[in-house]
């Protein structure tokens, strides 16, 4: 029995060192854990977002409006250019929680991108022929032109400028 003794202490010396190094590992995942939530609790007390579930149709409102006020003042500002404007806005434009005098104001944004709706984006615009992404183009700098005043109008109006 006295020739195990040797292996018994290094066998507890090493589970010793095991657990040791476990309990360190869980004391930091938990510093982890109280770090994560006392972000999120100065997030929220901060008015940071809140994940979708939780937003209450007012503060959705509250968000879909500003960012409307956003784009039309990048697209005032040069920003952003008129289809890409319009192709926005009327999406935000067609929320639910949007009221129906703000898309009143913005109508013009949701005209351009109806005629819009055809143009391809992302890979599709990729995988077009020259000619084709140069057809579009020219009826998008056609219609940005032709609508560029009751645009820039509109813009005025949801920006909060006019």
């Amino acid at each position: 029995m006295s020739q195990y003794w040797p292996w018994f202490v290094a066998g507890g010396v090493i589970i010793a060192a095991l657990a040791g190094y476990a309990g360190y590992l869980l004391w930091r995942l938990r510093e982890q854990r109280r770090a994560l939530e006392d972000a999120q609790q100065a997030q929220s007390a901060v008015g940071m977002v809140a994940p979708a579930a939780e937003v209450e149709p007012a503060q959705h409102r509250l968000g879909a409006k500003e960012c409307i006020q956003v784009l039309a003042r990048c697209y005032l500002d040069g920003q952003v250019g008129g289809s890409e404007a319009a192709l926005r806005i009327a999406v935000l434009l067609d929320q639910p929680v949007v009221d129906a005098e703000l898309r009143e104001q913005g109508r013009v944004f949701t005209v351009v991108a109806e005629v819009l709706a055809d143009v391809p984006t992302h890979q599709a615009w990729k995988s077009l022929s020259r000619e084709e992404r140069d057809q579009h183009r020219d009826t998008m700098t056609r219609l940005e032109a032709e609508h560029r005043d009751a645009m820039e109008q509109a813009a005025r109006r949801l920006s909060g400028q006019g």
